[in-house]
């Protein structure tokens, strides 16, 4: 896969998404429904009725996602926002260097003005800025009202300013930042696990031991500590770092969630965020300990999560009831984990490298968005829904070509063969 491909396959997402807007369908939508709710409640507590009631939804989202526009409307998505945001501010960063482009200040615009939105969308009532999502979620162990904020969707609104302002200067962006980081630090509860160690809660309203969470909030807070020198953000983020190494299996796996047998699963791109922000913290820490979590987690994560054919497994250990056989998210974790590795891991580069080609030339659809997943038979899920996954795959090729570039740059400078496309080319599974 050449450059030129990469570009081409960004423009003709950035071409649908134009014309499409920010506006969303989403998977998890009609189980906001008051149907959907009373659903899945009944389906947890394993009444009769749940399996009955769920099927009709299941059944429609494999056959004809597209009827839920009789159930609900469209929506914008926090998350969806911030990550497309990244995206753009990444294209900035490419196309300084890219004749004949979109200019780059046009992608700069694009960034601030969902920056701007992102600020419509923050949730009110607590002591710093979080956003979370515009529908009800009833999961097995309660439910949570939409526009509660958490820690998954928070963070990335967090990089979008911090990025604004390493990028502009503007002191606007900043503050939000430091916002940002206020909720994080007061709003979120820590639940002891250990000598100086804590699980951050995944809202304000809880007390789970969610092992993603706590790494998206350690990184949070190392980086806010070192960014406005608050000693008390830099304790936080320790005592959730110590959670996570401390609960890292022997086999350098993490179970989703630690104490709730209901969650002791552990699945693709959760262990990627848990990879992900354990990475970026190590960037700035430099720990041996950290380093050695990531590189015995990777081992297992690629030995357990990808098929006999190098493509994303959901689960390490499958439902008994598994009708997905490639799930988009997983891919677009996996790139953006093996752009972040590239100098460390260079296996990881090309392995992303190689999912970037599959998901360019098997899954872009001529409109310009990916394939939502493959079910078994494979039926495939076309449905544009841009919390998941196509926000996500677009910032995973973004991360992909900067990554690239950076890689390319450097081969130019010393002259020797570091991994890009052409090594990512080479690599066969």
């Amino acid at each position: 896969m050449t450059p030129a491909e990469l570009w081409s396959a960004i423009d003709k997402f950035s071409g649908w998404l134009d014309a499409s807007g920010y506006a969303t369908y989403d998977p998890y939508d009609v189980w906001g429904t008051r149907y959907g709710k009373l659903a899945r409640r009944l389906y947890y507590k394993k009444h009769p009725l749940g399996a009955a009631m769920t099927a009709p939804l299941l059944l429609m989202e494999i056959g004809s996602p597209g009827l839920r526009r009789f159930f609900v409307g469209k929506d914008r998505y926090a998350t969806a926002d911030a990550q497309l945001a990244l995206a753009f501010l990444n294209l900035h960063k490419a196309s300084r260097k890219r004749a004949g482009a979109r200019s780059a200040e046009s992608w700069l615009t694009r960034a601030q003005g969902l920056a701007d939105d992102l600020l419509t969308q923050s949730v009110p009532g607590y002591r710093g800025l979080g956003w979370g999502y515009p529908f009800d979620w009833q999961h097995a162990n309660g439910l949570m009202p939409k526009g509660t904020p958490h820690i998954t969707a928070t963070p990335y609104a967090y990089e979008v300013f911090t990025r604004l302002f390493d990028l502009t200067g503007q002191e606007r962006y900043l503050q939000v930042a430091r916002s940002i980081a206020e909720f994080v630090f007061a709003d979120l509860n820590d639940t002891p696990t250990g000598t100086d160690a804590a699980a951050s809660s995944y809202t304000p309203h809880d007390n789970s031991k969610v092992v993603n969470a706590s790494a998206y909030r350690a990184f949070v807070m190392f980086d806010a500590a070192q960014r406005f020198g608050i000693d008390a953000f830099q304790t936080k983020a320790w005592g959730n770092l110590r959670f996570i190494l401390q609960c890292q299996r022997d086999d350098g796996a993490w179970l989703y969630a630690i104490g709730d047998p209901s969650q002791a699963f552990i699945d693709h791109f959760h262990t990627c965020f848990v990879l992900k922000n354990l990475y970026k913290i190590n960037q700035e820490l430099k720990r041996p300990e950290i380093d050695h979590a990531i590189r015995q987690g990777y081992d297992w994560y690629r030995k357990s999560l990808f098929d006999v054919h190098g493509n994303p497994k959901s689960y390490a250990v499958a439902p008994r009831l598994q009708i997905v056989r490639l799930e988009m998210y997983d891919y677009a974790e996996a790139i953006t984990l093996g752009a972040l590795l590239k100098d460390d891991l260079p296996q990881a580069f090309a392995l992303a490298g190689t999912l970037v080609s599959h998901l360019t030339r098997r899954y872009q659809l001529p409109a310009g968005h990916w394939v939502t997943r493959i079910y078994r038979g494979g039926i495939r899920h076309t449905q544009p829904y841009l919390r998941w996954p196509q926000a996500q795959l677009f910032l995973a090729m973004t991360n992909f070509l900067i990554a690239t570039e950076q890689s390319d740059a450097m081969r130019d400078q010393t002259g020797a063969g570091v991994a890009g496309f052409a090594g990512a080319r080479s690599v066969s599974h």
